[in-house]
């Protein structure tokens, strides 16, 4: 038992220490590399909270909101008291640029399939059009710079890797295109006719692009939340900083493997291979999904239609498979949100709040801005925060209230709240 216990007293020691080297790198927004510690830091010990709420962090910062929502959701599993995870899911799920997060990802996966194809104009104004919605997006801007590279835009491209070089100084993809693009390696494009488009060449290129893109391609958002940033980075000071892991970079080997351009072509050509089967069947798989999800609706299982159908990405959908989603989710979310909601109050006055905020979490999932039974959940989170003390989870729920209820008594309880709370901190 003493053997068990030093060893795992040792991996969490070294969980701490690549999360260690994690802040700093975040600090310094070499945020891949930040990504590659955290994925260390969990292998050691998956209920590392401050870990996997960096993490998401990181995901979120260069535009995975998806990848993001998922280890805050983890987060929250795993401790469900004073976690800030809570605060970070509860901002997201207020903000009124959700919309706009949806298209911005739609029009991404639209051009990456006319990448694919050959088709770079059309693909190069869907990536445009993907930037107004969310300048944020990073996967964006580098598969934009490569259609200009395969155009012959080559200071325009160079312009958008500097600016993902900005948000992350260690991003694989920009820093490639990076030094492609840079003076004295012009001649690279400068021997390809400005009037030809070698097709092959350009497709295994987009291929390469999307090998890395692709998984992180259900949602991405360029939301600022700069309570986030100031958190993480308060909590640094706290941390330890007393550490020394030296590890081959993979980014060192990376760079290695693709200093010559018939080697990327190479293994363009793999990566897009295995891109086509998978993106296939992880489609086919999806749309059949919905009719499992009606099943469940008609049985009355309404708990599981709505927790799928949550769940479910829309990438790739044709504008049919969409309308049969759209009609579902007016007809599913609706129900699972009034039934999640009451199963939250019952457990409330059953003095089970961890029960209770999990039933109205997946309520607000279930409810749209402007959806009474959206802000009535977040008043009754807004109630067992303060019942437990957590004025700051609290007073961010309220003031969602105070603003957005349509029933007016319930929105001048949460602004008494707001207004004392103002009072007291003043």
């Amino acid at each position: 038992m003493l053997y068990t216990g030093a060893l795992q007293k040792k991996v969490t020691n070294l969980s701490a220490l690549s999360y260690n080297r994690a802040l700093e790198l975040s600090r310094e927004d070499r945020i891949s590399e930040a990504i590659s510690a955290l994925r260390e830091s969990l292998e050691y010990d998956k209920k590392n909270i401050d870990a996997r709420n960096l993490l998401g962090l990181c995901y979120f910062r260069l535009g995975r909101t998806a990848d993001a929502l998922i280890q805050w959701t983890l987060s929250y599993k795993f401790k469900k008291n004073g976690n800030i995870a809570v605060d970070y899911m509860a901002e997201l799920e207020s903000d009124r640029k959700t919309p706009d997060m949806y298209k911005a990802i739609a029009l991404y996966n639209e051009a990456l399939s006319l990448a694919v194809q050959g088709n770079t104009d059309m693909a190069v104004l869907s990536l445009k059009k993907a930037l107004v919605k969310n300048k944020y997006l990073v996967d964006a801007m580098n598969l934009l710079a490569l259609c200009y590279m395969e155009t012959g835009k080559e200071s325009e491209a160079f312009r958008l890797t500097e600016k993902v070089i900005a948000i992350d100084s260690t991003n694989a993809a920009a820093l490639r295109y990076h030094r492609m693009l840079k003076p004295e390696k012009k001649l690279f494009f400068n021997s390809k006719p400005k009037d030809s488009k070698p097709r092959g060449t350009q497709r295994n290129t987009i291929g390469y692009f999307i090998g890395g893109a692709a998984a992180a391609a259900i949602l991405a958002c360029g939301l600022l939340l700069p309570a986030i940033a100031h958190n993480y980075r308060d909590n640094y000071d706290k941390l330890l900083t007393d550490y020394n892991v030296l590890k081959n970079d993979m980014n060192t080997e990376l760079e290695d493997k693709t200093s010559t351009i018939d080697r990327l072509t190479a293994e363009n050509e793999d990566l897009r291979s295995r891109l086509y089967t998978a993106d296939s069947q992880a489609l086919q798989q999806r749309v059949r999904l919905l009719t499992d999800i009606k099943n469940y609706y008609d049985e009355g299982s309404i708990e599981e239609a709505a927790d799928k159908l949550i769940t479910l990405s829309t990438a790739g959908f044709s504008k049919e498979v969409l309308a049969q989603y759209s009609s579902l989710c007016k007809q599913v979310m609706p129900a699972a949100a009034s039934h999640y909601f009451a199963l939250g109050k019952s457990s409330q006055q059953n003095g089970d709040n961890t029960k209770a905020r999990e039933y109205l979490h997946k309520a607000i999932q279930c409810t749209n801005d402007g959806d009474e039974v959206r802000y009535s959940a977040m008043y009754q989170l807004g109630k067992i925060a303060q019942s437990e003390g957590d004025g700051t989870s609290a007073l961010n729920y309220f003031k969602n209230v105070a603003e957005k209820h349509p029933v007016e008594s319930i929105r001048n309880e949460a602004k008494k709240y707001v207004d004392n709370a103002s009072g007291t901190a003043n």
